[in-house]
């Protein structure tokens, strides 16, 4: 590629800014990217820390709090100057996700729960002091379960990915556990409780390399531009067994991943994760590295497992990318 994401995120986030009052649809945004919207999606996600469609709420809802709070205009002038087709309208979005009514907002006079627009020009810095590697992901079949969905509340949009996030994986390893078991044991007439199959897989070391490794990304197709959208994988050995054809079940599947090379970072786990701000300094790490630029096979976050302990413990991530030459110009 020869304009590295930075640059073209920069561009879409000057068009929003200059915008707000303006009707204003995705495919504008994109417009002169030249990136197909799920790929322009992801790494508008991992360096802005919000997906597009959010951004753009947040930053109207935001300026026109900023208006009732310095402007005597009225309130159904500001709902429609920044888009909204009502008073109604605009006083539902704006109590879900301030919390309070336009006119109570208005009344307490305090500017509070502004969003911010977001800078590049102020991160740039942040990618010189990441440890980054450069890796050669081998090839590898992958169960693979996926999810969206466009229903998202701006208000709670972060715990709303995390429920589907969650419940990916647990459909998955539910189907792992019991694939592994009934791969040992044959098809058993009764399987054991969840808690059970759990031991099992950490008594015999299922759940770590070289038997398994575990990957998940965020918005990986483009049937429809969903709010949100998340697939994992889980490394199978044996593909070619028919056992693990027999037991797909539903919409898991198999697939082959062909591999690639990759800018790889680890990143913490749990509520006081660092994984937004890894993959905002690795993007930075490349576009001020003139050796490589991105590539075009899957991004992707490898949960880290420990051979005694149950669970994920930390992120290694996957920032594809090739040879050639990827230099910053945010003019």
């Amino acid at each position: 590629m020869k304009d590295n994401y930075i640059k073209k995120i920069n561009q879409s986030l000057v068009y929003i800014e200059t915008n707000l009052k303006q009707k204003m649809l995705i495919d504008e945004v994109l417009e002169n990217t030249y990136y197909s919207y799920p790929q322009f999606y992801r790494i508008f996600m991992q360096v802005v820390g919000e997906s597009m469609s959010f951004y753009i709420r947040k930053r109207r809802l935001s300026c026109a709090a900023e208006e009732l709070i310095s402007t005597q205009k009225k309130i159904i002038d500001i709902a429609l100057d920044y888009g909204f087709s009502s008073q109604q309208t605009f006083n539902r979005s704006f109590t879900g996700y301030f919390g309070i009514s336009p006119l109570k907002y208005r009344e307490r006079g305090e500017l509070t729960g502004f969003y911010p627009p977001f800078l590049i020009q102020n991160y740039i810095e942040d990618g010189k002091s990441l440890s980054v590697a450069i890796e050669e992901l081998k090839p590898m079949s992958v169960a693979t379960y996926h999810q969206y969905t466009d229903n998202i509340r701006l208000s709670s949009n972060g715990e709303e990915q995390e429920r589907i996030i969650t419940k990916v994986w647990n459909k998955l390893i539910q189907w792992q556990m019991t694939y592994e078991y009934q791969n040992k044991f044959g098809n058993v007439h009764k399987l054991p409780t969840t808690r059970q199959l759990g031991k099992f897989m950490i008594d015999n070391e299922l759940h770590v390399p070289p038997h398994t490794r575990y990957f998940g990304f965020n918005n990986p197709y483009s049937k429809k531009k969903s709010e949100f959208g998340y697939e994992a994988w889980i490394m199978i050995e044996n593909q070619e067994d028919d056992c693990v054809k027999d037991r797909i079940q539903g919409d898991i599947s198999i697939k082959n991943f062909e591999g690639g090379l990759y800018a790889t970072a680890f990143a913490t786990y749990g509520e006081k994760s660092n994984l937004d701000e890894v993959w905002r300094k690795l993007h930075y790490w490349l576009a001020e590295n003139q050796q490589y630029q991105y590539g075009e096979h899957q991004w992707l976050e490898e949960h880290i497992t420990k051979a005694s302990e149950g669970g994920f413990h930390g992120f290694k991530l996957y920032l594809p990318i090739q040879q050639g030459q990827n230099k910053l110009s945010l003019d």
